[in-house]
């Protein structure tokens, strides 16, 4: 749940204000609201250290893997890294020149600019030019040509002759200052300079953790100088603006007894967009912290906390859209290797890697029940793997059968119908769970939360002709025409005049909202095909070629299936990213009225520095 906010404007003595921060950052329960653009001497030199910081640990994880000992410490590694990166920029920059110069002067050979400065010293005008194979320009009386080189772009020639030459119309090659074997000389010394710094650089890898540790104290640093900088100071006063917890004020409180702080508590205003969110809820809902750290979305203060939602409909989406047993084995797996191997200890990989788990295990369950491994056949899988027929062949299942018949259905016709029809009630049920939510919420609030009521008896009326429309035309329930009814006169009833105007819109967006659910079953049954697909390109591979190229065939088979099968399962998550997300950030998010442009609370506080806090711990133990 999203807790109550307090804000607090908290007033201290202003030759107090450094302590006051210190003893407000171990409190470590006050969300600072300082403006992000203080511009102090001390907040520009953090920022720049930082930056610093930043710089020389990005460029270190390249070689985040070597082992031994660094030859300075973090900010003496972070000081030598950054003129490592200065000098070799510089190198590089000279290198591409360099290049460039050589590949303008490679066609002409190693020859001495100096000579032909003296040769026209002593009255003999050498001039080098290029042009085009096809169109050669016409030489003046007087004026001999020697061709140099050729190629299908362009022909390298010098002109000779015992007077100045008129260049008018030609292309004529500057002299260059050096011959081109010195400039291959500087081009081997600019690659042995670059792979020297590079050595260097590879040198201080080991200093990473370290650095890593030294950014957060550096960022501490540079909160806190912010905060200070950015206190506003009405003569001796000094005072800091924040954001609370409710059920944390009287702890704040008996802070300010203990340390002489002045108190300013009240309500933030219903106009107020800068407080900020804080969310507290049961250990198991945790799971769905990555992927809002992923998307990088957090709710509005006012809005409301949607973990459990999600929980509940993103892995059935996950599942339906990947849709193979396969890949869901492949997928855990990887999770169950990388969570006892790679990833031991690491508490940052814990929750992620917990929510893949959860996640493979849905896209094995939905693979499984409709009987798709790896694109393989239905028919030729052993029994148990060949799923539900009333999934994959309802042709062939008497529930199906009898189903279709009570709805006035062929039979033949009902291959992959009641997926389209899953996909419709999973909108139903998740888009009007939305509205219900809100009214429960809201109705405290104001009665014209009642109209969240008449939404979601809209949008199962759109379920029911959703499913008329596209999946088994003619079954259009009587009842659901009550749906419509009581579902626009509660909405006519409880709307504002604001929101009346756009009415007509949201109704018909209500309608394309619950069609948007089938891309659940589109994706998916696009995976399905590409699976299948290259596995029959791999077929015809092996069967065009000769019994005793059996194994060659048998290997271009197995490449291009690899290749298939890589490559779906990159779609697959393109297709998560793009619509099981969509669904439930947007068309989900729009009937639970979220915005989500929250501000995530982030009380002011020291950074916990894991690797330092491990080393601490094990010099106690």
């Amino acid at each position: 749940m999203i807790i109550p906010m307090k804000k607090i404007t908290l007033l201290c003595l202003d030759s107090d204000k450094v302590r006051t921060l210190e003893a407000l950052r171990d409190l470590s329960i006050m969300h600072t609201a300082v403006a992000a653009n203080v511009e102090t001497a001390d907040v520009a030199t953090l920022s720049k250290r930082l930056a610093d910081v930043n710089r020389a640990g990005l460029a270190l994880l390249e070689y985040k893997n070597r082992r031994g000992t660094a030859p300075a410490g973090a900010e003496e590694a972070v000081t030598r890294v950054n003129a490592i990166l200065d000098e070799r920029a510089t190198v590089e920059k000279s290198l591409e020149a360099l290049n460039k110069e050589y590949e303008r002067l490679r066609p002409w050979g190693n020859f001495s600019p100096e000579q032909i400065r003296t040769l026209e010293k002593q009255g003999i005008y050498v001039v080098l030019c290029t042009a085009s194979p096809k169109v050669m320009p016409e030489l003046p009386e007087g004026v001999s040509m020697q061709e140099v080189a050729r190629d299908a772009g362009q022909v390298c020639f010098a002109l000779i002759a015992r007077t100045p030459i008129d260049t008018k119309g030609l292309n004529v090659l500057a002299l260059p200052e050096r011959p081109l074997a010195d400039v291959a000389r500087e081009i081997d010394e600019a690659g042995k300079e670059l792979r020297a710094l590079d050595a260097e650089l590879e040198s201080f890898a080991p200093a990473l953790d370290e650095i890593r540790a030294y950014r957060a104290e550096v960022e501490d640093e540079l909160t806190f100088a912010r905060n200070r900088d950015g206190m506003a100071v009405d003569g001796a006063i000094s005072y800091i603006s924040g954001y609370v917890p409710e059920d944390k004020v009287a702890e704040l409180r008996d802070a300010a007894g203990k340390n002489g702080w002045a108190l300013l508590i009240a309500d933030p205003d219903l106009g107020d967009e800068q407080v900020p969110t804080c969310i507290r809820k049961p250990k198991w809902l945790n799971i769905m912290d990555p992927l809002f750290d992923f998307i990088g979305v957090t709710p509005g203060y006012r809005e409301n906390d949607v973990n459990l939602f999600l929980l509940i409909f993103f892995p059935i989406f996950f599942g339906m859209q990947i849709g193979d047993s396969g890949y869901g084995i492949l997928f855990i797996a990887t999770a169950l290797i990388c969570k006892f191997t790679v990833c031991k200890g690491k508490e940052g990989a814990r929750l992620p890697l917990n929510l893949f788990l959860m996640l493979s295990c849905m896209s094995l369950i939905w693979g499984w029940l409709n009987g798709s491994w790896f694109g393989i056949p239905r028919h030729t899988l052993p029994s148990f793997m060949q799923g539900l027929n009333f999934l994959a062949d309802p042709a062939h299942s008497p529930l199906a059968c009898e189903i279709a018949e009570k709805l006035k259905q062929n039979p033949a016709d009902l291959k992959d119908k009641f997926v389209q029809w899953l996909c419709f009630l999973l909108a139903a049920l998740q888009l009007s769970s939305a509205r219900l939510f809100k009214t429960v919420v809201d109705l405290r609030h104001s009665w014209r939360a009642l109209g969240n009521l008449g939404w979601a008896l809209l949008i199962w009326g759109n379920f029911f002709t959703a499913v008329n429309l596209i999946v088994f035309s003619g079954t259009f329930p009587t009842f659901a025409y009550y749906f419509y009814g009581i579902g626009v006169a509660l909405i006519v009833v409880t709307i504002t005049l604001e929101a009346a105007l756009n009415l007509p819109f949201a109704l018909i967006g209500s309608f394309v909202d619950v069609l948007s659910y089938i891309r659940l079953f589109a994706v998916g049954l696009s995976g399905a095909y590409i699976a299948e697909n290259f596995n029959k390109m791999g077929g015809m591979l092996l069967d065009a070629l000769p019994k005793n190229l059996f194994v060659i065939g048998l290997l271009c088979l197995v490449i291009v299936a690899l290749f298939g099968h890589v490559l779906n399962i990159a779609l697959g998550f393109l297709g998560v990213l793009v619509h099981a997300i969509r669904l439930n950030t947007l068309e989900f998010s729009n009937h639970m009225e979220m915005q989500w442009a929250g501000i995530r609370y982030k009380p002011f506080s020291k950074t916990k520095n894991p690797i330092k806090d491990n080393k601490t711990t094990g010099e106690k133990q």
